[in-house]
């Protein structure tokens, strides 16, 4: 059975994740980025690719080259947000953002083009994260993810602390390229 986490839930989250995501207006639709073998997630969560993923990491943890395309689908939940902010944000949805993600053997490079041009960030290091015991009010009761970060010391813990704080110097800079929900029965 296919679940579907809140929109109020996912809200926080997905604003600092689509805040660096970029690509919108690109011409893939979900079934060509699922075809051409790009690592897809559907509301945050992978749905396609995983073997393209996995093959990224264990390259990149050798030290190779490599490259993974990743593509981010969003789709607006009607029974998850208020009656105003569906009409208000329908028009805008479904949203594919389509990102470059390339180590070079020292650098990670996560790129995208949108309609200001390209972007690009780099980053030291990939780090994969699991949150084993989340909230009672979670719909999830695990999530593996992988972050872009520059301190190898980060724990999973002060980026999501960072990414909720109220206060501007708690943000720690990081993207997070993927994740993998276990969700509750």
């Amino acid at each position: 059975m296919k679940k579907v986490i809140p929109f109020v839930v996912l809200l926080p989250m997905m604003l600092a994740v689509l805040a660096g995501c970029g690509g919108r207006g690109n011409n893939y639709t979900l079934e060509e980025a699922k075809a051409s073998g790009f690592v897809v997630f559907e509301n945050s969560n992978i749905t396609s690719g995983q073997s393209a993923w996995d093959a990224f990491v264990d390259h990149a943890n050798q030290g190779d080259p490599c490259e993974v395309t990743l593509a981010f689908y969003y789709t607006l939940d009607r029974q998850s947000v208020s009656p105003e902010l569906y009409e208000e944000e329908k028009d805008d949805y479904p949203v594919l953002y389509i990102q470059k993600l390339r180590f070079d053997g020292k650098l990670f490079t996560l790129s995208y083009r949108d309609e200001d041009g390209k972007h690009t960030f780099q980053y030291h290091y990939l780090k994969r994260f699991e949150t084993t015991n989340p909230p009672a009010s979670a719909l999830f009761t695990s999530r593996i993810w992988y972050a872009l970060v520059n301190d190898k010391e980060v724990t999973g813990e002060q980026i999501e602390r960072g990414m909720f704080s109220s206060r501007s110097g708690d943000w720690i800079d990081h993207q997070v390229v993927y994740s993998k929900y276990t969700y509750k029965n």
